[in-house]
């Protein structure tokens, strides 16, 4: 049960949505009604500039990090260097700030992607397990020059390496539902990669603020 309100707490984290209050402070507008409709950093690139993705990026993986914190801490009196099972808690408050980030309830459940979020979860998780997610998706991007399937990429080199290093099954299992968060809210990009239709990153992104 602690374990389950801790899911909540993340998600409660995860409602902070930065890049609509981002887009709302400083751009004036709901990001959701400009370019993809995606509340998340590479839209807000895109629309606002770079240096306004930056923040928004940063901000979505620090909320991540520091729910986990939040749960490592409470469970086991430390943030970080946790083993084996206890990895579970921190792993699921940060379930709970991706769904937080992806369906925020005073959004009517429209928001992100929460691949920034990942990240986070990730970077306070394993060590071993961050850098192989950052390797595939970088490389991925520099190849493709797709965003979204370089975050497709990361969800599934995120679980695979999980089950690779580790061996407990709930941990595995938290970590493939991530990915499979990660595959639901692609859905569409998914389908624009299949037709081709896809947009690529671009050199033309503006600086923003």
């Amino acid at each position: 049960m602690l374990q389950a309100l801790f899911v909540l707490v993340g998600y409660g984290i995860g409602c902070l949505q930065t890049a609509y209050i981002v887009g709302r402070v400083v751009g004036k507008i709901d990001i959701r009604d400009h370019g993809s409709g995606n509340a998340g950093m590479t839209n807000v690139a895109r629309v606002m500039g770079v240096r306004a993705g930056l923040v928004v990026l940063a901000t979505d993986i620090l909320k991540a990090v520091a729910a986990v914190m939040l749960a490592n801490f409470v469970f086991h009196g430390r943030i970080y260097g946790m083993q084996g099972l206890e990895y579970l808690p921190g792993l699921l408050c940060g379930l709970g700030v991706i769904l937080g980030h992806n369906f925020p309830f005073y959004l009517k459940f429209r928001g992100g992607k929460g691949i920034a979020s990942s990240i986070g979860v990730a970077f306070m998780f394993d060590w071993r397990v961050l850098v192989l997610t950052l390797v595939v998706a970088f490389v991925v991007l520099a190849v493709k020059k797709y965003m979204s399937l370089a975050s497709l990429a990361a969800c599934l080199a995120f679980a695979v390496s999980t089950t690779i290093l580790f061996n407990e099954i709930p941990v595995i299992l938290v970590t493939w539902g991530i990915c499979a968060l990660g595959f639901i809210t692609h859905r569409h990009n998914i389908a624009r990669l299949i037709k081709g239709e896809e947009t690529k990153i671009s050199k033309k992104w503006k600086i923003g603020i």
